[in-house]
């Protein structure tokens, strides 16, 4: 997984600016590729399975993701890992 920096827009406008995210690009064929990954938010941030994510990468790439899985650790209760899955090409 390669590591960027992103802003994360929610559709609920409380977007999160400057978030580290961990990326794997999977190329299936030429012009197709898939992607997904994961990312660390503040449990107070509510993310929620299935909401719909707009992801703009430091490099300019941009992209719509799904979330899939949220885990919340009992040793770390202020934080969730977040697990995504891209649904439109990265662009």
């Amino acid at each position: 997984m390669a590591a960027y920096m992103a802003l994360i827009e929610r559709s609920n406008r409380k977007d999160l600016p400057n978030v580290e995210v961990q990326v794997t690009i999977t190329d299936l064929s030429p012009g197709r590729q898939s992607w997904r990954g994961e990312f660390v938010s503040r449990s107070a941030d509510a993310i929620l399975p299935n909401e719909r994510l707009a992801v703009t990468f430091d490099t300019g790439q941009k992209g719509t993701a799904r979330v899939s899985d949220t885990f919340l650790d009992s040793r770390t209760p202020d934080t969730t890992l977040v697990h995504f899955t891209g649904t439109s090409p990265l662009v």
